[in-house]
């Protein structure tokens, strides 16, 4: 009677090969993983140390107030084209420019720390991963050669 996993040879060898193949291909795809997670967490960090260079808005750049009037003056239709002419006050641009940077801060901040938990969550899953299929291949026994011992 042939128990499962013996072949007709008496040796172990395909069973120990499968589980081989399983474990380093677990062990590869954290690796990969990890690699990518670390990326990740490394354009998350950039962004959350300058969060209005991360982007380019529709609604002209919010590095200073001055790049704001100029990118904002670009976007609005030529003044011929225009039904109305824009007549806002220095001071009600000022405070539309504040409000809209102040929003677009929060809004990319929470943005980058959400990647960047997502980011780091996935690494420690992927190591976790790794050490425990490693360390399970490590205790495998190694599969007798075809040929025998010599």
């Amino acid at each position: 009677m042939t128990r499962a996993g013996v072949n007709e040879g008496g040796s172990m060898e395909k069973p120990s090969r499968v589980r081989q193949w399983y474990g380093y291909t677990v062990c590869l795809i954290a690796v990969i993983t990890g690699l990518i997670s670390v990326t990740g967490a490394l354009n998350n960090a950039f962004d959350l140390s300058n969060p209005l260079g991360a982007e380019r808005s529709f609604d002209g750049s919010l590095t200073s107030f001055e790049a704001y009037k100029a990118t904002r003056d670009r976007r609005l239709p030529p003044s011929d084209q225009r039904a109305t002419s824009d007549t806002a006050s220095e001071t009600t641009l000022r405070t539309r420019y504040e409000a809209l940077r102040a929003d677009r801060i929060a809004q990319r901040r929470f943005e980058a720390w959400k990647g960047f938990v997502t980011d780091f969550i996935l690494l420690v899953i992927a190591a976790a991963l790794f050490v425990t299929h490693w360390r399970w291949l490590r205790r495998l026994p190694e599969p007798e050669s075809a040929g025998g011992t010599a």
